[in-house]
């Protein structure tokens, strides 16, 4: 039973890993084995069969052959990475695919596949994804741990799509309002409860104490998907990332300096999604950079002060010479 539990844990490793990558719309390397692109987007009617292709690289140092699966993927959790799910229903079950391709070394080839949509098939969205490993297909009952890649295929069935969802929160990190220096980490979750991804798109505008403009942000910048029925994170960040550690009084001044904002800020965010779906949000935070004010208010007493005695020096010499030209 150990081992067994290991086995389904190294291939669940396996997905994750794949996953990340893909969903940020990039190709991705496994074992010098190459896919693009990492995700298709595809519609088509009830009845109808479509087709489509990706690019299949073996960049390895022989001969390989690839065997191909497909399986069905629903949303987990909050960061928008997908759980596979082997089952006999679904988008995974409609998708006719070769089972293996043979390539030699530097050799790619485009896959061809096609999707045969039932006639009762429910209106929006269908997800699943098309893998190729070089480890064969096992008996049913034992699990597969070869190196995969695989093309997202998020499909949409043509009918009733309905639209539905919204902002469920907006804030920063840990719900913070007051910080001493950029950057500044805004956090938003979108609920999707209709039946077809939805894609968020929009901008945080910033603006300071006198209304001015002083950021505007993409609200998406990876372009990433909602898939029907979750709630996803979106991360928004204002300013820099912290390069290296700070430490210390006049270290966190420094870097308050280098990440420099004060006063009152208004965060508005905006969202547009589907057909002609809004959404807004508005969080006040505070900027007050408490150390390097410290030093600025120590350094400029120090320069009143100096003024200061230098005035009286000055005006002590004015009437010195005053005094002896009257004599």
């Amino acid at each position: 039973m150990l081992v067994w539990k290991v086995l389904i844990n190294m291939k669940k490793f396996f997905h994750l890993s794949l996953i990340t990558l893909a969903l940020f719309g990039f190709s991705h390397p496994a074992r010098a084995l190459t896919i693009s692109p990492a995700r298709l987007e595809l519609s088509g009617d009830p009845g109808e069969t479509i087709s489509g292709e990706f690019l299949l690289i073996n960049e390895q140092e022989d001969t390989k052959t690839f065997y191909s699966s497909a399986e069905n993927f629903e949303a987990q959790g909050e960061t928008g990475t997908p759980t596979f799910v082997s089952s006999q229903e679904g988008l995974a079950s409609w998708i006719k695919v070769d089972p293996e391709v043979t390539l030699s070394k530097a050799a790619q080839h485009k896959v061809s596949f096609s999707i045969t949509i039932p006639k009762d098939a429910d209106a929006g969205g269908h997800f699943a994804a098309i893998f190729l490993g070089t480890t064969p297909p096992k008996d049913k009952g034992q699990v597969s741990v070869g190196a995969k890649v695989g093309v997202l295929i998020l499909l949409r069935v043509s009918g009733d799509i309905k639209e539905g969802g919204g902002i469920t929160g907006f804030s920063t990190e840990n719900n913070k309002t007051f910080f001493t220096s950029l950057p500044v980490r805004f956090v938003y979750r979108f609920n999707n409860s209709g039946n077809d991804r939805v894609n968020p798109t929009g901008t945080v505008v910033i603006r300071d104490t006198v209304f001015l403009t002083a950021a505007k942000l993409d609200a998406n910048s990876r372009e990433g998907n909602v898939l029907p029925g979750s709630t996803r994170r979106f991360d928004v960040v204002w300013g820099e990332e912290q390069e290296t550690e700070h430490s210390g009084f006049f270290g966190s001044a420094a870097y308050e300096l280098k990440h420099f904002a004060f006063g009152m800020y208004a965060a508005h965010l905006n969202i547009e999604y589907g057909a002609n779906g809004t959404a807004e949000a508005s969080k006040i935070i505070f900027v007050f950079p408490w150390q390097l004010l410290i030093i600025t208010l120590a350094v400029l007493a120090l320069l009143l002060f100096v003024l200061s005695r230098l005035l009286k020096r000055y005006n002590r010499w004015i009437i010195r010479k005053a005094q002896g030209t009257l004599q």
